[in-house]
């Protein structure tokens, strides 16, 4: 099943995903090492982000999971302060 995020992607995705990590010689931007296989957006899509070529950077998987799990927590506490 394709999530909606997914559904929402470019028709150009792709390329734009090759182009960026070339760009980024693959390696990821979140921790400066080398091997990122992925792209990440620089500001998120639901913080109003959008799948521009500069809002994209290379990022390792696990890189990439990790800043998502920061964003999604302090969404949370912006919209659920005690």
């Amino acid at each position: 099943m394709t999530s909606q995020r997914n559904l929402s992607r470019p028709k150009d995705w792709n390329r734009r995903r090759r182009a960026a990590l070339k760009r980024d010689a693959e390696v990821c931007y979140l921790c400066g090492q080398a091997g990122a296989n992925e792209l990440e957006h620089v500001t998120a899509v639901a913080d109003g982000g959008g799948w521009e070529y500069d809002n994209l950077r290379a990022a390792h998987r696990a890189c990439h999971q990790a800043k998502t799990l920061r964003e999604r927590a302090g969404r949370a506490r912006r919209t659920n302060p005690r």
